[in-house]
């Protein structure tokens, strides 16, 4: 099963829950202030290997504009 992340509109969490994929876009409700939140979109990171052994992100990762940490998102107001 799909571990999802959530953001809340009225406090600013950003949580995740464990769901299957049918329910993944159901409202969820936040678990600081109980109001409902909606589905955001997850990033993650990829590493390769180099022909000499060394590693290189791929894409991904945290970002770029800063206004995510990992309690609270800026971006979803």
């Amino acid at each position: 099963m799909p571990v999802y992340e959530y953001c809340c509109p009225k406090c600013n969490a950003k949580f995740e829950l464990l769901r299957p994929a049918s329910r993944a876009d159901e409202i969820a409700i936040c678990e600081h202030c109980q109001s409902p939140g909606h589905r955001v979109l997850s990033t993650f990171a990829t590493i390769r290997r180099g022909a000499g052994g060394e590693t290189a992100p791929m894409g991904g990762g945290a970002p770029s504009c800063g206004g995510c940490s990992a309690t609270s998102c800026a971006t979803c107001r």
